[in-house]
């Protein structure tokens, strides 16, 4: 069987930041020849496309549109000039079409694979990743993504109404659909780089290890924790990833004295990452954003107790699937729930447990992705129930 997938970002800007995983593109290895249509310019090497294929037959296909260029000549990214616009895209399909397309994200790519359909007829599948939240995005995106948003949502809203399937990876994301769009949408969490036989986290301490996974930016800024770990001297931390917030970070790290027991690394590697996990105690973040990021998940999965600010996570589904310890997001309200910790080193091997027990039953990476490769199959079979 064979899937188009269809992207608007850069697969080497995901290299860079060391996220690959093995099969992203596909799910329960259930197609042989997978087609990448990447919508802007990139040039990803065909190690890492065997790798986010395997095991399938890969190639790449860089449209290499201009975002801006595009934006001016449909006025303002307008569903019926964008499909004059882009019509091209089908002739970079050699005569071998897929039976089914995936497009990643709510913008460009969700619009080219309906343009996609409507010109073949073949079944398409949106899988959206992140919740459309105005309030959050007008907080924390940079204020060209929301001009971008802003333009695109009129004929993102028309691709996916013309979508055979949509898949959500955080059950938030339904909350900001419209009520005919989330009707047709499933919840399917991502896949993540953890296998059954994984090692657990089974620590001890002292010190106590903590992870950050995230990049730094608005929204996902770890200067909160770092000012709790000057006043918990048997407390350590690794902070992995890089971002606007990044150099701020460093900073504060240098001020406090902290250089010797905060570990930074800007990247790296999904698989690496994965085998440190068991190797620390906590994993903390600190996120204005309304989803279960995949990091939270593998952490979860290897069994580490996830400290988290209460606001918004205490109000998104996948955190109440786990027992994770909600705080209120000040320097002080970490600083004394890491404590807690450290005193109650039996607790805090009991709650890692009951994490990862409760997390493998709420998101087992084999039957996620089944479930998506279900959907992709059935549509391929089925075909298309619309075809404009």
């Amino acid at each position: 069987m064979h899937l188009l997938v269809v992207l608007e970002d850069r697969i080497s800007d995901w290299s860079a930041k060391g996220e690959i995983l093995e099969g992203y593109f596909n799910p329960d290895a259930a197609f042989e020849t997978i087609t990448i249509l990447g919508l802007v310019a990139d040039a990803p090497d065909s190690a890492t496309l065997a790798r986010l294929c395997g095991p399938a037959h890969c190639r790449y296909i860089s449209a290499e549109i201009d975002r801006r260029y595009l934006a001016l000549s449909t006025v303002g990214l307008r569903y019926g000039l964008l499909s004059r616009s882009m019509r091209h895209l089908k002739a970079r399909l050699d005569a071998n079409l897929p039976q089914v397309i995936r497009a990643y994200g709510d913008g460009l790519g969700a619009i080219a694979a309906s343009i996609i359909a409507d010109q073949t007829g073949i079944p398409f599948a949106v899988s959206l990743h992140t919740t459309p939240d105005p309030l959050i995005q007008s907080r924390f995106l940079e204020f060209k993504d929301r001009i971008w948003r802003r333009l695109a949502q009129s004929s993102v809203m028309r691709a996916l109404r013309n979508a055979d399937g949509i898949i959500a990876v955080y059950s938030p994301i339904k909350d900001y659909l419209p009520l005919d769009i989330a009707a047709k949408t499933q919840v399917i969490p991502n896949v993540v780089g953890i296998r059954e036989d994984a090692a657990r986290s089974t620590r001890g301490g002292p010190p106590l290890k903590l992870i950050w996974l995230s990049r730094q930016m608005l929204g996902r800024d770890p200067r909160p924790v770092i000012a709790a770990l000057s006043e918990l001297p048997d407390v350590e931390l690794t902070l992995v990833g890089d971002g606007p917030l990044h150099q701020a970070a460093r900073r504060m790290i240098s001020v406090e004295g902290l250089d010797d027991r905060v570990h930074v690394l800007p990247a790296v590697e999904n698989e690496d990452l994965c085998a440190m996990l068991p190797d620390h105690d906590v994993m903390v973040l600190n996120s204005g954003f309304r989803e279960m990021p995949k990091s939270v998940m593998e952490a979860s999965l290897c069994g580490l107790p996830i400290l988290v600010n209460r606001e918004p996570a205490e109000n998104t589904n996948e955190y109440r699937y786990i027992s994770a310890i909600f705080i209120d997001g000040r320097a002080e309200s970490y600083r004394d729930a890491i404590r807690d910790l450290m005193r109650d080193s039996e607790r805090r091997l009991t709650l890692g447990r009951q994490t990862g027990e409760q997390a493998w039953n709420a998101w087992n990476p084999q039957t996620a992705g089944s479930r998506a490769a279900d959907l992709l199959r059935a549509l391929a079979v089925r075909g298309r129930t619309r075809c404009e």
